[in-house]
């Protein structure tokens, strides 16, 4: 994903997730829609990314020293609530259908075993 910082994988796993809530005191769904509706507090907006950078494979301290960098010098806080409720979108609401891994059937599809 590209950002103010650049582009950089990100990703939300459950404890990413679980470490977002604890840090900001709300439920992950309620984190982003403090965001999209600019009625965030800072670590709305912080988590999110700094805990999406380690996700997507950053070192603790690289992830906290480039959001500290982007806030300090390319970015308000304003700024960066789009980029933090894109990655609470991305890994909350996924886009598309889940697709079936091999072998497996799509929900309702007909099987061969007529049992």
């Amino acid at each position: 994903m590209t950002w103010p910082g650049g582009e950089h994988a990100f990703r939300l796993g459950i404890g990413e997730l679980r470490a977002i809530e604890q840090r900001c005191d709300a439920g992950c769904f309620v984190v982003m829609m403090r965001l999209l509706s600019s009625q965030c507090k800072i670590d709305d907006v912080l988590a999110p990314i700094r805990l999406g950078l380690i996700g997507g494979g950053m070192v603790e301290k690289d992830a906290q020293r480039l959001v500290d960098g982007v806030l300090a010098e390319a970015a308000s806080p304003y700024t960066l609530t789009v980029t933090a409720a894109e990655i609470l979108r991305r890994f909350l609401m996924w886009d598309g259908e889940d697709q079936p891994t091999s072998g497996e059937q799509k929900a309702g599809a007909a099987t061969s075993d007529p049992r």
